[in-house]
C-alpha cells in the first residue's frame, strides 16, 4: 500500500506563551508548565496527505519528535484520520536544532516506516519559524524537496503537480515520488475531527521509541551536538522621542509629519 508520512510538533499552545521564557545559560526556550497544542501548519500537512488517502486509498502515518506529554496532542492527528503515530521521544534529543531534529526524524521514518511515497511537513513550526526541518529532512532521506507549496494535484498519486508560491511569483512544478513537499496554510482547510474519529482514534497504535530503538547516532542529536547556537540574549534598549507639532494648516502639519517619519526611517 502507498505509504504518506506526516511530520507534526507538538508546540506551547499560543495562548500560553507569555508563561514562555529563554534560558539565558542554554539559550533553549523553557516550556515547563505550558500546555501543547498541534502546531497550526502541520494540520494543513496532514490534510494533504487525508486527501491522497480518501482518493487513492493510502496509508497515513505521523512521526513527532517531543515529549511523552504530548502523546494526547498527537491523538489529534488520529481522530483527524491518520492510521498511526510514531513518536520520539528521549531526553537524548532534548535541545536538538533544525538539523538535529530532521536527523532524527529521518532515522525515525527509515526504522519504522521504511519505503515511502511522500513526507508533507508544515512550512514551519510558530515556536520557531525557520522553514529548516523540512529541506535537511529530505537531505538526510535522499529525496528530492519542494517548498512553499499551496496548491497540489495528482492523477495517480504517482507523480504530482504542485504550486510553488514566493509572494512576487509562482513556480508550478511537476515531480514523481518519492519527494517531500512543505506546505503553506494556503494549500487547504483542515479537517476537523468528528465525534466517530475522536472514538476511533483510541484503538490506532500509537508508539514512542527512544533514540536507542531508531539506531541514532548520539553525536548528532542534543543541544551539546546541534551546530547551532545561541550566542547571547539581550533584550534591546527601546528609546522614545517626542514631538509635539502645532499650527498651521492641518495639511503642512501633515507634510511636516511625513517628512520627519521619512528622516527616521519609519517610513
Amino acid at each position: 500500500m502507498p505509504q504518506a508520512v506526516v511530520c507534526v510538533k507538538p508546540i506551547p499552545d499560543p495562548k500560553h506563551w507569555d508563561k514562555l521564557y529563554l534560558d539565558h545559560k542554554t539559550g533553549v526556550l523553557r516550556r515547563e508548565g505550558v500546555p501543547h497544542a498541534l502546531n497550526p501548519p502541520d494540520k494543513h500537512a496532514l490534510e494533504v496527505a487525508l486527501q491522497i488517502k480518501d482518493e487513492f486509498s493510502w496509508d497515513v502515518a505521523v512521526v513527532s519528535m517531543s515529549p511523552p506529554d504530548t502523546v494526547k496532542i498527537l491523538r489529534e492527528t488520529l481522530a483527524m484520520g491518520a492510521d498511526r503515530v510514531y513518536l520520539a521521544s528521549d531526553k537524548a534529543f532534548s535541545g536538538s536544532d533544525t538539523l538535529a531534529t530532521a536527523y532524527a526524524l529521518s532515522e525515525l521514518i527509515k526504522k519504522k516506516i521504511g519505503l515511502f511515497d511522500l513526507v508533507v511537513c508544515g512550512s514551519m513550526s510558530l515556536d520557531g519559524s525557520t522553514s529548516q526541518v523540512p529541506a535537511q529532512l529530505a537531505h538526510y532521506l535522499g529525496v528530492p524537496h519542494v517548498t512553499h507549496v499551496t496548491k497540489v494535484e495528482t492523477d495517480d498519486a504517482k507523480s504530482f503537480k504542485v504550486v510553488m508560491d514566493f509572494k512576487a511569483s509562482e513556480m508550478i512544478v511537476e515531480c514523481k515520488t518519492p519527494l517531500v513537499l512543505s506546505v503553506t496554510k494556503e494549500v487547504n482547510l483542515p479537517r476537523i475531527a468528528n465525534v466517530m474519529g475522536i472514538i476511533s482514534s483510541e484503538n490506532k497504535p500509537l508508539e514512542v521509541v527512544s533514540a536507542t530503538d531508531i539506531n541514532a547516532d548520539l553525536y548528532k542529536v542534543g543541544l551539546d551536538n546541534s551546530p547551532t547556537k545561541v550566542k547571547e540574549l539581550f533584550i534591546p534598549e527601546i528609546k522614545r522621542k517626542k514631538e509635539i507639532l502645532k499650527g498651521g494648516d492641518p495639511e503642512d502639519i501633515v507634510d511636516e509629519l511625513l517628512d520627519k517619519l521619512h528622516e527616521t526611517g519609519v517610513l
